[in-house]
C-alpha cells in the first residue's frame, strides 16, 4: 500500500501547471497525504519591460490560491481552503533551487512539476526547471505534461515500468507496483533492445524470460505484459507508453550532481520530452513514499 506524508507541486501559474497541479491533488487524496502547493518567486525576475519584479509574497500566495482553485475546478480560494492544502512562495535565484530547496525541508515524499515537452531553444521555462528537478530531487519526482490530459492509471491505462535489469530498475518496478495498486490498475514491462548482432543475442522470448525472473525478485503482482521493443531506449519506451495508452510510465535515473548535474540519462530525458503521459523518475537509492523524517518548517 503506497502510504505518501508529503506531496509537493510545483506551479508557476502558466497554464503548464495546471495538469500537474490536479493530478498531484489527486495523487494527496488517494493517499491521505498533505498538499504543498509552492511557487518559486525568482529573484530580479524581469516583469517584461526591465523591471525586477517586486511582488511581494503575500499577493503572490493569493495569485497561487486562486490559481489552484481554478485549475481543480473550486468556487474560490474559500473552497481551498476546505482542502486544507499548505501554500508556499519561495524566492530564490532560480525557480529549480527553489523547488529543490523546498522539497528537502518539507521532507516531500513526492514532488509533482509540470513539463511543456519542447526541447532545444523553443524549450520553456517548466521544461527546464523538471530537468533540473530530476536530477538533484531528494525524492521521487512524478512529471506531468501540459499538452492533451493523459488518464490516471486504472485498469485501461496501465503503469508502464522500464527495466534494463539494474538495481534502479528494481527501484522502479517497486515504485510501479505501489502507484498501480493506488489506482486499480494493472503493470506493464518494457524492455529496449538494439538491433540484435551476432548469432549470440538472446531472443525476444528469451528476454521476456528474463523481464519474468526480474518482476518475481521484487515482491508485487504479477506484471499484466511484458514487452521486448527495438530501437534506442531513448525512444522506444516513450513509445511503448504512448501506445499501451500509459497512465505512467515509471524508471530510474542517474540523479547526478554537480559537473554532470544536468545528466539524468537519456532515456528519463526522452521521456519528460515525448512521452504523453505523466512519468515518475527514481533514484536506485529511492523508495515512493519512504521519505526520511522531516525537519519543523519554520513559519512564514
Amino acid at each position: 500500500m503506497l502510504h505518501l506524508r508529503t506531496v509537493v507541486v510545483a506551479l508557476d501559474l502558466s497554464p503548464g501547471s495546471e495538469a500537474a497541479l490536479v493530478r498531484a491533488s489527486d495523487l494527496a487524496e488517494r493517499s491521505g497525504a498533505t498538499l504543498h502547493l509552492l511557487h518559486a518567486d525568482v529573484l530580479f525576475r524581469s516583469s517584461g519591460d526591465g523591471a525586477p519584479d517586486a511582488s511581494p509574497s503575500s499577493a503572490l500566495r493569493v495569485r497561487v490560491e486562486r490559481f489552484a482553485a481554478d485549475a481543480l475546478g473550486l468556487d474560490g480560494p474559500e473552497a481551498l481552503d476546505r482542502l486544507g492544502p499548505t501554500v508556499a512562495v519561495v524566492r530564490d535565484v532560480t525557480a529549480p533551487a527553489a523547488v529543490l530547496r523546498y522539497a528537502a525541508e518539507a521532507g516531500a515524499d513526492l514532488l509533482v512539476v509540470g513539463t511543456h515537452g519542447r526541447g532545444g531553444v523553443a524549450r520553456l521555462l517548466l521544461g527546464s526547471v523538471a530537468e533540473a528537478v530530476v536530477a538533484a530531487a531528494p525524492c521521487p519526482v512524478l512529471t506531468v505534461p501540459s499538452r492533451g490530459a493523459a488518464p490516471p492509471p486504472s485498469p485501461e491505462a496501465p503503469v508502464v515500468v522500464a527495466v534494463d535489469f539494474s538495481e534502479r530498475s528494481r527501484t522502479a518496478l517497486a515504485a510501479g507496483y505501489a502507484l498501480a495498486e493506488l489506482y486499480g490498475a494493472a503493470v506493464e514491462l518494457v524492455h529496449a533492445r538494439r538491433p540484435a548482432r551476432g548469432a549470440g543475442a538472446d531472443s525476444d522470448a528469451e528476454v521476456r524470460e528474463r523481464l519474468a525472473d526480474f518482476a518475481r525478485s521484487v515482491p508485487g503482482p504479477a506484471p499484466a505484459a511484458a514487452h521486448v521493443v527495438r530501437g534506442a531506449p531513448s525512444r522506444a519506451v516513450p513509445a511503448l507508453a504512448d501506445e499501451r495508452g500509459a497512465g505512467a510510465l515509471v524508471l530510474g535515473t542517474h540523479g547526478r550532481t554537480g559537473i554532470a548535474h544536468a545528466v539524468i540519462g537519456s532515456v528519463a530525458e526522452a521521456a519528460l520530452r515525448r512521452a504523453r503521459c505523466p512519468v515518475l523518475t527514481l533514484k536506485q537509492t529511492e523508495r515512493l513514499g519512504a521519505a526520511p523524517p522531516r525537519p519543523t518548517l519554520a513559519s512564514d
